[in-house]
Parts: C-alpha cells; sequence; structure tokens
C-alpha cells in the first residue's frame, strides 16, 4: 500500500510541476515571473516545515546580526525566488540567440580558459537551471553532474528541458571517472556544492558552523588536472541575471591527501558561501545544509585514524 501511495504521489507531483511549466510558458516573461513569485510567496505561509528550516538555517548563519524582522524578509525572498526558478524553467530552451542576449550578462568570462576542460562550482543561487545553456550559448561544451528526480515522469520532463541546447547531464552516482575523462577532453563540467551530501562528504564549515561538503569537485580536479572556478547567476532588479565567473580556485597539492581534502573543500564551501552572503535572498534557505550525518563521521573518523596509522608505521620504518 505504501509502494502504491508512494506512486500516486509521484504521478501527482509530476503532473502538477510539468502542467505549471507549460502554463508558465505559455505567459509573457513578465507575467509568468509574476506567477512564479506569487506562488513562492504563498509556500512560504503555507508550508510551515519550508519556513521553519529556513528561518531556523538563517538563526544559525547570522545570529543576532540580522534582525528577526530581516531574517524573515530573506526567507520569504528565497521562497519567491523558488518559484521563480520554477516559472522560468520551460524558457530553457529559449535560452540562444537575442533572447540570450537580453535575458544574461556575463561577467569574468575571460576568466576561462576555452582551449581546456574547467571545473565549474556553485550553489543554488539565482537561477542556477540556466547556467548550462547560457554557456552552451556562448559556445562551451557544458557537462552538468546532477541527482535524478525521484519521480520518473518528472526527471525526464526536466532532464530533456536541460538538455534542450545542447547541454549534456550526467548522473553524479559513480560520475568521477567519466568526470575526469570529459574535462580531459576539454569540457566544461559544473557541479552544485552547497547542498549536504549523503556520501563522499568531507568535513566544512558553512557560514562558521560545522558541516559536510562534498568531496567530488577536489577529487575529479586534481586528477584532470584542471581549474575550478565558481559561477553564479544572480537576479537583477529588472530580472535580468548576471552570470558571473570568479577567478580559479587556489589548490593546495602536498603529501597529505587527506589533509589537502580538507583544505581544499573548505576553500571552494567559502567561495560558494560568498555569492550567498552577497545575495541571501536568491539561495535555497529551506534545504537542510547543517544536517548531522552519523555515517560521513563515521567514515571520516576511519580514514584520519588510517592516515595517523600509516604516518606512525612510516615514522616506525624511518
Amino acid at each position: 500500500m505504501a509502494g502504491r501511495r508512494g506512486l500516486f504521489r509521484d504521478w501527482i507531483v509530476s503532473v502538477v510541476s510539468i502542467g505549471f511549466c507549460r502554463l508558465t510558458a505559455a505567459f509573457p516573461l513578465p507575467v509568468a515571473r509574476a506567477i512564479g513569485n506569487a506562488l513562492g510567496a504563498l509556500s512560504y505561509y503555507a508550508a510551515p516545515r519550508v519556513r521553519r528550516i529556513s528561518l531556523a538555517n538563517l538563526d544559525l548563519a547570522f545570529g543576532d546580526s540580522v534582525s528577526p524582522r530581516e531574517k524573515r524578509r530573506i526567507a520569504r525572498q528565497a521562497a519567491s525566488n523558488i518559484g521563480i526558478v520554477a516559472a522560468e524553467f520551460a524558457r530553457i530552451r529559449q535560452l540562444r540567440g537575442e533572447f540570450l542576449r537580453q535575458q544574461v550578462v556575463l561577467k569574468g568570462l575571460e576568466r576561462l580558459d576555452a582551449k581546456r576542460g574547467l571545473l565549474l562550482i556553485g550553489g543554488h543561487i539565482g537561477n542556477w537551471e540556466w547556467m548550462g545553456s547560457v554557456l552552451t550559448g556562448h559556445g562551451f561544451p557544458f557537462v552538468g553532474v546532477v541527482r535524478p528526480l525521484d519521480a520518473p515522469r518528472l526527471n525526464a520532463f526536466v532532464d530533456t528541458t536541460r538538455r534542450a541546447n545542447g547541454v549534456i547531464t550526467l548522473p553524479k552516482e559513480g560520475a568521477g571517472r567519466e568526470v575526469v575523462r570529459l574535462l580531459q577532453e576539454g569540457c566544461v563540467v559544473g557541479i552544485l556544492i552547497d547542498q549536504s551530501p549523503r556520501e563522499a562528504g568531507v568535513p566544512v564549515r558553512f557560514f562558521g558552523h560545522p558541516c559536510w561538503g562534498t568531496i567530488a569537485p577536489m577529487v575529479t580536479a586534481v586528477r584532470a588536472g584542471s581549474p575550478i572556478h565558481v559561477a553564479s547567476m544572480v537576479r537583477q532588479s529588472d530580472g535580468t541575471y548576471v552570470m558571473e565567473f570568479s577567478p580559479a580556485v587556489e589548490m593546495v597539492r602536498t603529501d597529505d591527501l587527506l589533509g589537502d581534502f580538507e583544505v581544499n573543500c573548505q576553500r571552494c564551501q567559502d567561495a560558494v558561501e560568498a555569492v550567498v552572503r552577497r545575495h541571501p535572498e536568491q539561495w535555497l534557505w529551506a534545504h537542510r545544509r547543517w544536517k548531522a550525518r552519523p555515517r560521513l563521521e563515521a567514515e571520516w573518523a576511519d580514514r584520519c585514524a588510517r592516515r595517523g596509522a600509516s604516518r606512525a608505521s612510516d615514522g616506525t620504518s624511518a
């Protein structure tokens, strides 16, 4: 019975989500954005859990440096941002030519070496869904590492839309070797690193508080010899976007591989945090970023113990 309920829930979510995308695609873009904005704001009041998680995260991140009133404003606008992203999703197919030039301004593009593969990291801020098509629209072969959605029908619709302009999508599970190969072939690979990973995590601090960060960008970048840049697409007051690319994140490389992972992962998280701090009202505060991960904690403790044992053995043998 539980399985049937799950299938029915997935079907409802798929029908509603796909219908919303098709509906907003039929309206002029400003109208579609207004609809998304209104529904996102409504969700802030209609979904107590979303509001509770968002405000708790804002309390954790900013403490007393931001007033409760300002935190509520940020949380409401962050919810509206999700509605706008959903309303704009179907417009991915239009992100080419004049429409692309009207909607998105690029900043820092000269920092990307078009002749070599590179890794772009970022977060769920502004409209992250448009970034892949913006890059292919400017001649970059782009591969997005994604987590497939649980509802098969919705996942097929989302994946097809994401691929509309030549973007390649790659399921993140077991993607390491393929990402390295693509980087070595000169592709631009994008990974969002601002959520709590379920596996392959490194202990980091985000907004000064301990959590877990994905190890994937560091591993693949080191193996492929590729630079890492932060990419963000932030909405402006007129509804258009600025997509910005940071200088390459400086990576350390020593004989202590595990220590390097900690340092480099923290540097990447710091770079993404800096973007969120500049535009907190456009970030996904409803995600449980600081969620405890007992399994990751145990795995990391085991790795550190093995590193300590190895060092002790090397010292003895010396």
